[in-house]
């Protein structure tokens, strides 16, 4: 349980970032879904489009997140 939430806030940390605290796609504010093969956080309707396309979306609040996978995400956010 702590990962969890030691995961959690790192991914709320990571989404409240000046590059990443709006859409990627669209522009919304606050997003609550990332792609963190990508390392970018986009909307709901955003992230819908991302499954469709087969990219690895989760939601930030409510999916939980492994060790590797936010660590794969904070490279990913890190590089861009």
């Amino acid at each position: 349980m702590a990962n969890r939430e030691r995961n959690k806030k790192i991914l709320l940390e990571l989404g409240k970032q000046p590059d990443n605290n709006q859409c990627a796609d669209c522009g919304a504010p606050d997003p609550d879904w990332a792609c963190y093969k990508l390392g970018v956080f986009v909307c709901l309707n955003c992230s819908g489009i991302h499954r469709s396309l087969s990219s690895h979306v989760k939601s930030i609040k409510l999916d939980f997140w492994e060790d590797e996978l936010v660590k794969s995400l904070k490279r990913a956010v890190d590089s861009s």
